[in-house]
C-alpha cells in the first residue's frame, strides 16, 4: 500500500529529515520519500502491513506539524 500525506508546517530540510527518521523506524514502513517543495510525504508499506490514519496523524503531530490530507493509493 502507498500513502501520501500532505503536511502543514514542514518548511525546512531539518523538518523533513526528522519526519523521515520517525517513519523509517516504524516496522510497517518499507520506504519513505519526503518532498519539501510540495510538503508531501510518500509512504510505501511492507506487504500485508497497514498503518492507521490515527497513527500517521499522531506521529506527525508529535513532531510539531499538522496533517492536511491523507491519500491512500
Amino acid at each position: 500500500e502507498k500513502i501520501d500525506v500532505t503536511v502543514k508546517g514542514m518548511v525546512c530540510s531539518f523538518c523533513a529529515q526528522g519526519l523521515e527518521k520517525k517513519f523509517k523506524a516504524m516496522p510497517q514502513v518499507d520506504g519513505i520519500q519526503v518532498q519539501l517543495e510540495t510538503k508531501i510525504i510518500h509512504l510505501k508499506l511492507k506487504t500485508d502491513q497497514s498503518l492507521k490514519d490515527e497513527v500517521i496523524q499522531k506521529t506527525i503531530q508529535d513532531a510539531g506539524f499538522q496533517v492536511e490530507k491523507i491519500t491512500r493509493l
